[in-house]
Formats: C-alpha cells, structure tokens, sequence
C-alpha cells in the first residue's frame, strides 16, 4: 500500500485543532519537538516529542495564564524500505482500530469510579499514518530497563495491570458478544492478526530461518554439561519446534485458537512497551502500557507468555514464577467480580486450572517471541536499526531479514528458556 504522505508531522495548525476539541479555552503560541526514542526503542515506527505553549484563559474571565503540555506522536518511517521490512502501514491501521474501536468499547464497560483498568495513555488524534498522545513521562512514567529485563515488583505492577485489562474482554464476550465478534472478526471493524497468520508466511521466512538458526546455535553451545542423550534431546525438540516447514504454521495456530479464556491481547507485551510510575498513591496508575500494533484477539496466556519468557530471566521464574501467576489469577478474578461478569466466576480454583494448562499450551509461542525478542532486548542500541535515517541512507531491504545476532546474556536467556519449557512439558 502507498503511503499518503512520506513525511508527516505535527504542526502548529495541526496542534491547535487538537488540542482545542479538548480544550477550547486555549490559545497555543509556540511548539518544540525533538525526537521521542533512541535506537533500539522502538522498530515499527518514528516518535516524536512536543512541548506546546499557550495561555489558558480562566473561567471567571480574569487574565490568561501560561498553560503547557507534553504530546508524544508516532508515524510511520521516513523509510520506504523500513516501513516494507517491518510491515509498519499493517501495524498502523492494527494499533489505530485498538485506540479508536476496541478500546473504547472496553473502557466504557468500567465501574463509575473504580476502574480495573487505566493503562492506556490519553489519545489526541489518531488516523493511518499518525497517532498522538499524552506524553507518560510528564506524569512521571519511565520505561523499564530492557537489557536488564523485568524484576519482581515490576512483573506484579505489570500482571496486575494486564488482569485488569483481559478482565475487560471478557466482560464484553460475556454481556455483549455481538459487539467482542464484530470487534474481532476478521475484516470486521477492530482488529486482526497482524503478523502471524498465514499471508504473511512467505514474508517471514527469511527472518524466523535467521532467527531459528541464531536461537539453535546459541543453545548448542550454552547448554550446560549434560549426558549425551539428554543433550541430544533437547536439541531434538528445540529443532522440531522450530523446523522451517511448520514453525509459523504452528505460531499461527497457537495465536489464533480459541477458548474460554480469549480475549484482546496487547500481543506485544514486552519491556520497552511497559511503563512504570514510583508514586504509589492508590488512586494514581503505576503502569502504562504503549505500542498496541500487534494487539490480537488469543488467548490471554499468549500476553503472559510473551512477558514472562522473554522479559525476565530464569533465575527471576525459578523463584517467583508460581506467586507471579497467582498474583495475575488474584487480579483477574476481582477484576472479573467487579465488572459483574458471572460466566466466569464459577470457581475461581477452575479458573486456576484453567489458567495454568493455558500458559502451558502457549509455552511454545513464548519461545516462538523469543527467538527475536531476546537478541532485540538484549542487544546494544548502536546494534539496532535507526528509524531516523535518511531514505538515501537506508539499505534496499525486501521482506524482514532477521533478528541481529544474540550475544551471550541472549543465549543464557534462550537455553534457561528452553529448558524451562521441556521440564514444564511445554515443548
């Protein structure tokens, strides 16, 4: 699809009939912007910063005060190329219906005055080749520190937000159905599977070839000494997992099965997506969750599969995976009864089992993520691709070519992974 514009950007004009939809009592003045993430922070599209000015004037008609306020805006790349090799125009029109259709559906549902969920940052406009927002750093929020992973705290402000936030699905499923199939079907007004359904086979080939090749590698020579035939099966099953012929036949699979507990996925549930607030006050939120291009309609064990196998380490899963899954299961069933939902509160200990054999079916689509997560989260930020070049600059690129290689820390992350998954009979 082309592109309208290769270079689109915020301007004054622009700014201004944002912000007066919202506040009409403004008059903007001035505008900044710099750019709004480093080199390996984002891969799908172009961020920027805006500092806007303006003089509010007050509502009992005395003098104009200085009035501010931070937006942070995306775009698709300058890139031609970049925008083919990542399928950015796919992912923008997927991240546009989440903020414009399924969102809003969901919001709606919440109690007057106790949400179960407020993770999603304030949208001022969003249309295919721009989304704008309140910049989350001004209220404090920062991102997480992606080559370190996720620590404990981090994981239970994180699980009990995506509780909050898979609560709200299936309160729609349950008591407006009509409304979650039409949101969710293929086609249909909200949102689709994006990368791993079956068009996209042939797009990817090059780059899951590269990145099973990386992965099977890695772990052949970070395995710790074992028995010869233990070795040899571990190695049987990683390359079963991830034989060419059927790899994103099975990931397509995993992503798109259905049962009682699917629901709308953030379906990219990693760490440079997740935001964090110190300020613990009850009646603020402490995480925020940004980037919703992959957002899918699975099961919810796919979004906790994707945070727990690729944002933290095996020493942190060995210890706390257990209290972590039952902190989520916690969240969810409260969230669950404040939203009313009946269907799914028969018995919270169902739930449980339910739960469990879910993560563990999904298992595999976590190492799936991994095989490219891994070495982008473990990789130093001049090893990542730079959406900010110039066109002219950018190499000729066709289809997705590949994770860049995984260092150590990527194969210590990736064997502990694939062990965890067969002693777990998840792969």
């Amino acid at each position: 699809m082309e592109c309208k514009n290769e270079s689109v950007r915020l301007t004054l004009d622009s700014i201004k009939e944002i912000i007066t939809k919202d506040e009409p009592e403004v008059e903007i003045i001035s505008l900044e912007e710099e750019p709004g993430s480093g080199r390996g922070d984002n891969y799908t599209s172009m961020l920027y910063r805006l500092r806007v000015i303006g003089l509010k004037q007050q509502k009992n008609g005395g003098e104009k005060v200085k009035w501010e306020r931070a937006i942070i805006y995306k775009v698709l790349p300058d890139s031609r190329e970049r925008r083919e090799a990542f399928k950015s125009e796919t992912l923008f029109r997927n991240e546009v219906a989440f903020y414009t259709k399924v969102w809003p559906a969901l919001n709606v549902l919440q109690p007057t005055g106790h949400h179960v969920f407020d993770g999603v940052a304030k949208i001022y406009d969003a249309r295919d080749d721009l989304i704008a927002m309140e910049d989350l750093r001004e209220l404090g929020f920062r991102m997480g520190d992606r080559r370190a992973g996720l620590q404990v705290e981090q994981l239970r402000q994180t699980l009990a937000a995506l509780a909050g936030f898979h609560a709200l699905s299936l309160a729609l499923k349950e008591t407006r159905p009509d409304e979650f199939q039409e949101l969710s079907r293929k086609g249909g007004k909200g949102i689709e599977e994006a990368m791993f359904c079956k068009e996209n086979a042939n797009w990817y080939r090059q780059y899951y070839r590269v990145a099973a090749s990386n992965a099977i590698a890695m772990v052949s020579e970070a395995l710790p000494p074992m028995s010869h035939d233990k070795r040899e099966d571990v190695m049987r099953r990683m390359n079963i997992f991830l034989q060419e012929e059927t790899f994103f036949h099975t990931m397509c699979e995993l992503a798109a099965t259905e049962g009682p507990l699917t629901v709308f996925c953030h379906g990219d549930c990693w760490t440079n997506n997740i935001l964090f607030r110190k300020e613990l006050e009850s009646d603020k939120k402490v995480v925020c969750f940004v980037d919703f291009q992959l957002s899918r309609v699975g099961s919810l064990a796919l979004d906790l599969a994707t945070l727990l196998y690729c944002c933290t380490s095996g020493e942190v899963r060995r210890a706390h995976m257990t209290s972590l899954l039952r902190h989520y299961h916690h969240h969810l069933t409260y969230a669950l009864k404040m939203l009313n939902v009946q269907e799914a509160l028969r018995d919270p200990e169902i739930m449980w089992d339910i739960l469990t054999e879910e993560l563990r079916r999904c298992g595999r689509f976590g190492l799936g993520i991994a095989l490219d997560m891994l070495p982008i989260s473990t990789c130093a930020s001049d090893e990542a691709p730079d959406l900010y070049e110039d066109e002219e600059q950018s190499e000729k690129v066709e289809g997705a070519q590949g994770p860049p290689p995984g260092g150590v820390e990527c194969a210590r992350l990736m064997t502990d992974l694939v062990l965890e998954l067969i002693d777990n009979q998840a792969l």
